[in-house]
């Protein structure tokens, strides 16, 4: 009996493998694997087809649309939410 891998059959049209969708993104493999296991991110967006994982690019194009819309909006909630600067407080001579 051989134990050996073939070579990895071609990602479904409109998808990637977790190895090809982790850069796309920008985020190292162990980072996308890391999101994966806790539900969060993009990583919540994938699905197994028989032992790989695979994205789609539409949820990870709105992935990064989401990160674009959040980096250029502004944040008028956090402006409320922190306190005034606090008056320097100069030594005496």
């Amino acid at each position: 009996m051989h134990n050996r891998k073939g070579p990895k059959q071609k990602a479904p049209e409109g998808c990637l493998w977790i190895e090809a969708a982790a850069p796309y993104i920008g985020v190292t493999l162990a980072t996308l694997r890391k999101w994966r296991v806790e539900d969060k991110g993009p990583g919540r967006k994938g699905f197994q087809i028989g032992r790989y994982i695979a994205y789609r690019i539409t949820d990870l194009d709105a992935y990064l649309e989401g990160q674009y819309q959040a980096a250029i909006a502004p944040d008028l909630e956090g402006e409320h939410d922190s306190r005034p600067p606090e008056p320097r407080l100069t030594r005496a001579a």
